[in-house]
């Protein structure tokens, strides 16, 4: 059968504690609020924050909202790759069959990569380490 067990020795899976989730509560909220503020003000000074700089937020709200609600810190780059590979399967192929008028844009999976790359980033600096074990 499926030993869970060792998969959490695995990716070395640390329990989610009460700074961490702080921290990225903080992440949260700055996110959205860029979010809003770009919905509001910033989508008219040009074209990358007009089409992009959502996407540029993406996956750092989706990582910092999944380290507020999941039990288990997640900070192993590998399954943040894989998390950030789903959401851009999700968010553009998914959403071609879901969504009238959505359409497959490849910037926003750079994007999507460079967002998961500002949030290890954070990560670096709030773990003082990249958890990369396998």
């Amino acid at each position: 059968m499926f030993d869970l067990e060792n998969l959490f020795k695995r990716f070395s899976f640390e329990k989610n504690d009460k700074n961490f989730r702080i921290y990225n509560l903080i992440i949260l909220i700055v996110g959205l609020s860029l979010y809003l503020l770009n919905n509001h003000f910033l989508h008219e000074i040009n074209w990358f924050f007009m089409f992009y700089f959502n996407d540029f937020l993406a996956i750092v709200v989706l990582l910092s909202f999944l380290n507020i609600v999941y039990p288990y810190k997640l900070t192993n780059v590998w399954l943040i790759i894989i998390v950030t590979i789903l959401a851009s399967f999700v968010w553009e192929y998914v959403a071609l069959f879901i969504k009238a008028g959505a359409i497959l844009d490849f910037i926003d999976v750079i994007c999507y990569f460079g967002s998961m790359v500002i949030y290890l980033i954070i990560l670096y600096f709030l773990e003082g380490k990249i958890n990369t074990s396998i």
